[in-house]
């Protein structure tokens, strides 16, 4: 007898964007949250006051210790943040396996987590979904590679899919992204070092994205494309981005930031169209880049 109207499966659960989904999931306290992950205590501690959470072990749930008996849908959020093929052959591996599994489990949903980086990083228009898959990086070659696991390995079981093609996400405690980067600078009144400037730059706020892939859960998925993009149809240069921060920065007290502006042509941009998944399951992005900016202030002056 099941206690819960819906079971959620989450692999890559203590990473960015599972960690984030797993909060959001935990506000329903009808939904079950079964979290996958390498990093158990860590997740158990974060979460130690939810009482419909489930923290699992990855090697645990493929040996299959547990008394999970159904499961509902489950996003695929493991992966590895590498460039090293070594990294990026266990992440394709573990791809495998959890579709293995879920076809044990008679799962009928699966969401997999693939990347922007299946697109060239080069100027161009707006890519969609049926832009061609160009991916300039071992990453991005193995997370197309993920796909068509993922693709091959749900058609065969009849496990309802999709991949979801996600845009460079952002937040708080994410220092790997410009906007983290250059707002500390601004705070510590370091350089700011921007090559270029007129490259066109997009982020998706990470509680943007997993309040996105949450209304999925309840959509039709036999109308589910098997592919989408996810992220922010805004954007921004890099001067743009400095023009922001040079305004927020006043508002705290903070004048006159110390940039070093060299000339570059880098035609670099990761702008996407996500109109697709905007249309299908009715949803926007909440926050803005100016939005980010504010909260990134904020944040690191109170910490």
């Amino acid at each position: 007898m099941r206690h819960n109207e819906l079971t959620v499966l989450i692999t890559g659960a203590g990473g960015f964007l599972g960690n984030e989904l797993v909060r959001q999931l935990l506000d329903n306290e009808k939904t079950l949250v079964v979290a996958i992950t390498s990093q158990k205590e860590k997740l158990q501690k974060r979460f130690s006051s939810s009482s419909n959470l489930i923290v699992m072990k990855n090697q645990d749930f493929f040996d299959k210790k547990s008394n999970i008996e159904f499961v509902d849908i489950v996003f695929n959020c493991a992966f590895p943040r590498s460039s090293k093929p070594e990294d990026l052959s266990k992440g394709i591996t573990f791809t495998e396996r959890i579709i293995e599994r879920c076809s044990e489990l008679n799962l009928k949903k699966f969401i997999n987590i693939s990347s922007q980086s299946v697109y060239s990083q080069e100027e161009k228009l707006d890519v969609t979904e049926k832009s061609e898959v160009a991916p300039g990086n071992f990453y991005g070659l193995s997370k197309f590679a993920c796909e068509r696991i993922v693709a091959t390995g749900c058609e065969l079981s009849k496990i309802h899919y999709t991949n979801i093609r996600l845009a460079s996400l952002t937040g708080l405690n994410f220092d790997v992204r410009m906007p983290n980067r250059f707002v500390k600078a601004a705070i510590n009144k370091e350089i700011i070092k921007i090559n270029g400037g007129n490259q066109r730059i997009s982020y998706l706020d990470v509680r943007d994205a997993a309040t996105a892939l949450i209304k999925i859960i309840d959509s039709n998925s036999t109308l589910w494309n098997p592919i989408y993009n996810l992220g922010q149809n805004d954007s921004f240069s890099l001067l743009e981005l400095v023009k922001t921060i040079e305004k927020v920065a006043r508002k705290h007290a903070i004048f006159n930031l110390n940039l070093d502006i060299n000339s570059n042509d880098d035609n670099f941009n990761n702008l996407m169209n996500s109109n697709l998944f905007y249309q299908d399951f009715e949803w926007k992005p909440k926050y803005s880049m100016p939005n980010m900016v504010e909260e990134l202030f904020d944040y690191n002056i109170q910490n």
